[in-house]
C-alpha cells in the first residue's frame, strides 16, 4: 500500500483546533493535501509514529504559531524537525509557513521566524489559504527526502549526553536565535553580539544543552565545534586555543569559574569575524548585563517524569506518586534524576521509588554524588543567604511573594532584597514577577551545610 503524502502539514496546538479545522477545509477546497492529526491517523494506530511519518511525507509545515502553540512540546518538535531540514537545504524557513493570531512577536521562535514573513490570522482563512498555496506549489520533494547532516565524531560521553537529553525546546530556540540575532538586528537588539552565555545550577544540564544543540544543528556551524573546558586547560593555553580561527565555528567555552568573572571576554576572537560564535557556560550568571544569557532551571515535571521513566517505570499508581514527590524534591535536576534513575534500574522487586523514597540514608547515598557541585556553591554563600534558604528549609515551602519575605520578623534585619538579587545570579532562585522560588536542591544543601558547620553542645 503506497504511503499517503501532503502538500501541507498543518502544526497547531490544542486550543487553536477549530482555526486548523477551518484551515484545513480552505486549503483542501483549493486541491492542496493537507494532514490534520485528527483526521488523518488510523485508528489503533500510535498517534507518534502515525505523526511522525506523515511529517516526513509532506512538503512542507503551516505552523498556527499561537501562544498556546509555542509551549506545546509536540508543536516544537515538529517545527524543530522542519526547520533543521529547511537548514540542511540552506534555509532554514523554506518549508515552513507561520500564520500568527497574536498582536506581537515576542512568543515566535526562533529569531528566523520572527524575521521572516509570516500571515497575520486576521486576514481570514480563505486569505491565508490562497497564500499558502502559492508557497506550497513552488516547494519540490517531501521533508523526509532531505538527508540527514553529519554527526561529529564526539567521544561517547558526549554522545552520551545527547542521548539522555530530553525536552528544553525553548531554551535550544533561546540559544540559537541569541547567537544568530546579529544577523536579524532589524527585529531584534541592534546592538546583538555572536556570543551567549548559558547559566545555571550544577548538573542542571547546561553541557547537555550545548551539546545536543549543536548535534541538531551542525549544518550552521560548516566550520565544525571547538570544545574548552577551564577544568581541563591551563590558562596559557586556554588563550591559545581561542585565538586560534575558524570560520563558521561555534566556540564552546565549558566551567568559566565565577571568580574569573567578565575578563574571559578580553580573550575570546571578535565575535564577528569569520562567522565566529561563541557560548560561555557558566555557573553563575556573571555576564547578565552584557551578554545574552540562555538560563537554565530544573526539568519541568512532564520531561523530568519522561527521563527517569526511561530507567525505571513506576510499579504503580502509588508507585507514581512517589516518584513525583522525589521530582519536586529534587528541583527536576537531570544529574540527581539519572542517578537515581540508574540507582533503580533492574532493581525490581528490591527496590522502588516508594521504598527509596522512605529511605533516607540510601536516598542520600544515591543523590549525593550529584548534589555535591551545588554544596561547593552553598559555600561561597554569605550568611545572610543561608539564613533565607534555611527559613524555606524549617518552612518546608520554596514558593515565596517578595513582601512576604520582607515582612517576615526573623529577616528583619537583613537586606532581603540584595539576599534575593544574589541568590538568582548564584542560579539559586528564581523570579516570576515578584514572587520568587528557591531551588529545593541548594535548599537541601544548605540545610546540611548547616548541620557541618554549627557546633554541637
Amino acid at each position: 500500500m503506497p504511503v499517503q503524502s501532503y502538500d501541507i502539514f498543518l502544526s497547531f496546538s490544542g486550543t487553536d483546533r477549530v482555526a486548523a479545522r477551518e484551515l484545513a477545509g480552505e486549503l483542501r477546497a483549493l486541491g492542496l493535501r493537507v494532514f490534520l492529526d485528527e483526521d488523518e491517523i488510523e485508528a489503533f494506530t500510535g498517534i507518534t509514529d502515525g505523526v511522525q511519518e506523515s511529517l516526513r511525507t509532506a512538503k512542507t509545515l503551516v505552523a498556527y504559531y499561537s501562544a498556546a502553540y509555542s509551549r506545546r512540546r509536540a508543536c516544537q518538535q515538529e517545527l524543530m524537525e522542519v526547520f533543521l531540514a529547511g537548514q540542511r537545504e540552506g534555509d532554514p524557513c523554506g518549508r515552513i509557513m507561520v500564520i500568527n493570531p497574536e498582536p506581537g512577536t515576542e512568543h515566535l521562535r526562533p529569531v528566523e521566524l520572527a524575521d521572516a514573513r509570516f500571515v497575520r490570522a486576521e486576514i481570514g482563512p480563505s486569505e491565508i489559504a490562497r497564500q499558502i498555496m502559492k508557497r506550497a506549489v513552488a516547494v519540490e520533494g517531501t521533508i523526509g527526502e532531505i538527508l540527514p547532516v553529519k554527526r561529529p565524531g564526539w567521544p561517547t560521553r558526549r554522545t552520551a549526553l545527547v542521548k539522555n537529553f530530553v525536552g528544553r525546546y525553548r531554551e535550544l530556540w533561546d540559544l540559537h536565535s541569541a547567537l544568530h540575532a546579529a544577523n536579524y538586528s532589524l527585529i531584534d537588539d541592534p546592538a546583538a553580539v555572536s556570543v551567549v552565555s548559558v547559566c545555571g545550577l550544577p548538573g542542571v544540564g547546561k553541557t547537555a544543552l550545548v551539546a545536543t544543540y549543536f548535534w541538531r544543528f551542525a549544518a550552521a556551524f560548516p566550520g565544525g565545534i571547538h570544545w574548552v573546558s577551564m577544568e581541563d586547560v591551563l590558562r596559557d593555553q586556554y588563550v591559545r586555543d581561542l585565538r586560534h580561527h575558524v570560520p563558521n565555528c561555534l566556540w564552546v567555552v565549558d566551567d568559566v569559574p565565577a571568580d574569573l568573572g567578565t575578563s574571559v571576554l578580553d580573550l575570546l576572537p571578535h565575535p564577528t569575524e569569520n562567522g565566529t560564535r561563541t557560548v560561555l557556560i557558566t555557573d553563575e550568571d556573571i555576564f547578565r548585563d552584557l551578554l545574552p544569557v540562555v538560563r537554565l532551571d530544573g526539568l519541568p515535571m512532564t520531561d523530568a517524569a519522561d527521563l527517569l521513566d526511561a530507567y525505571r517505570l513506576p510499579d504503580s499508581r502509588v508507585d507514581r506518586d512517589a516518584r513525583d514527590r522525589i521530582l519536586l524534591s529534587l528541583g527536576g535536576n537531570p544529574a540527581a534524576l539519572v542517578a537515581l534513575g540508574k540507582y533503580l534500574q533492574d532493581r525490581h522487586g528490591l527496590s522502588s521509588y516508594l521504598s527509596l523514597a522512605s529511605e533516607a540514608e540510601t536516598f542520600e547515598q544515591v543523590t549525593g554524588p550529584a548534589i555535591a557541585p551545588v554544596r561547593k556553591l552553598i559555600d561561597r554563600m554569605s550568611e545572610d543567604e543561608l539564613a533565607l534558604l534555611r527559613l524555606a528549609d524549617r518552612s518546608a515551602r520554596f514558593v515565596f511573594p517578595a513582601r512576604y519575605l520582607a515582612n517576615l520578623p526573623s529577616l528583619a534585619a537583613l537586606d532581603v532584597g540584595t539576599i534575593l538579587k544574589n541568590l538568582l545570579t548564584r542560579s539559586a532562585a528564581t523570579r516570576d514577577g515578584t514572587v520568587w522560588r528557591l531551588d529545593p536542591l541548594v535548599v537541601r544543601a544548605a540545610s546540611a551545610h548547616r548541620r557541618l558547620v554549627l557546633p554541637r553542645y
